[in-house]
């Protein structure tokens, strides 16, 4: 005969993609550290103290827990505190899988989340397949981090019967509509049989979303992805999943820093004073300042004896107010000739970029998302040139 018996209520928090040691632009904090990587200490720490207060029946990081493989001493210690006060004031379970950005490409090399291991109640999938059971809440929790999903070969996932809940927790890049960073393994939701879960716990996308039925992405802590002007408006914060309802609460933090996204300037025909006024124009319309926010201002048809004439030191002086100010400039596209020998400006290789990306098809992926993330990667690389 069946077991009418119903099952358990449990709480879960699911959170991923926190991404700790992350490090942007050139700004220190009083302490010493990068600005944003403080951010991101910051908002870890409001996840858990709010993960606390709901008092959760067990508590899932599905992945990049740290932004590099080998995170600086400091922040080891600080996640050691985080993650020990979680465990210790739940007094539930802490589920940590490893992502690909702290997975390290040689074997030899080891990781560093087998550290947090140590600390009672936090279990660390960092290489293999796992499942951790704990039968004083009848639940099964299998884990396939980054490294054990490229060496899976197809073989297919099962739940645990004994167990009221079963919960597979996967980092991966599971819908390829939503793409907030690469090195993820590519997986279709079916691979992962979602009839077998009560629910999936997915990291690696940045972004909130509801993958399948009982598949979710929680979404970074911070503004973290390559990206970070195509997530401006989205909020950051952790799920709480009600089983076996499988309801599911969204709690957007209140840390992060504010990301905005200006509305472009056409300078076509403009004067180097009329372009600077309506650059600081824009800047000084921000709701609240533009003070301690990360900003970027596209600005298209710029020539380059306008660009070479602004007033720059206006222009440092309103940067110097945001935590980061970035002038997206795209040349003109008709240059003397003189100039055509010359090496092609960065709004050149920006509009280069989004041609490619038109004549680019990727199943499941619009050119505008693409063009996006393409002009993440440029956007990262000149706020690296400007920092050196």
């Amino acid at each position: 005969m069946p077991n009418s018996t119903p099952k358990r209520a449990l709480r879960v928090c699911h959170l991923a993609d926190v991404h700790l040691g992350y490090r942007r632009y050139n700004k220190l904090s009083k302490s010493g550290l990068n600005q944003r990587e403080l951010d991101v200490n910051i908002a870890f720490q409001e996840a858990i103290t709010r993960i606390i207060s709901i008092k959760p029946d067990v508590t899932i990081i599905a992945g990049d827990l740290f932004h590099s493989v080998r995170p600086s001493n400091a922040v080891v210690t600080f996640c050691f505190r985080q993650l020990r006060r979680l465990a210790k004031d739940t007094g539930a379970p802490v589920i940590v899988v490893g992502g690909n950005h702290e997975t390290p490409k040689r074997a030899d090399t080891g990781s560093v989340l087998q550290l947090f291991s140590e600390i009672e109640n936090v279990h660390v999938a960092d290489a293999t397949q796992e499942t951790f059971t704990f039968r004083d809440k009848s639940l099964a929790v299998t884990c396939l981090p980054h490294q054990a999903i490229a060496n899976r070969e197809g073989k297919p996932l099962r739940a645990d019967d004994r167990f009221d809940h079963n919960i597979l927790v996967v980092h991966a890049q599971v819908n390829e509509k939503w793409v907030s960073d690469f090195g993820g393994v590519e997986l279709e939701l079916k691979a992962l049989s979602p009839h077998e879960w009560d629910y999936i716990a997915l990291g690696h996308v940045h972004v909130h979303r509801t993958v399948g039925l009982n598949a979710a992405y929680s979404g970074s802590l911070e503004h973290t992805s390559t990206n970070i002007w195509g997530e401006a408006a989205e909020l950051k914060g952790f799920l709480e999943v009600s089983l076996p309802a499988a309801k599911r609460t969204f709690h957007p933090l209140t840390s992060p820093r504010e990301v905005i996204v200006l509305p472009s300037v056409d300078a076509s025909g403009m004067e180097p004073e009329d372009l600077t006024r309506q650059i600081v124009e824009r800047g000084e319309a921000v709701a609240g300042g533009l003070d301690g926010k990360i900003v970027r201002l596209s600005i298209h048809n710029v020539s380059r004896e306008t660009y070479r004439n602004l007033d720059h030191k206006e222009l440092r002086a309103l940067r110097a107010k945001a935590l980061n100010l970035t002038l997206d400039i795209t040349f003109s596209a008709h240059r003397p000739e003189v100039e055509g020998l010359q090496q092609p400006g960065k709004g050149l290789l920006k509009d280069q970029l989004i041609e490619f990306s038109k004549g680019w098809d990727a199943p499941g992926v619009s050119t505008e998302e693409l063009s996006e993330v393409l002009a993440g990667y440029l956007a990262k690389l000149e706020a690296k040139h400007e920092a050196s």
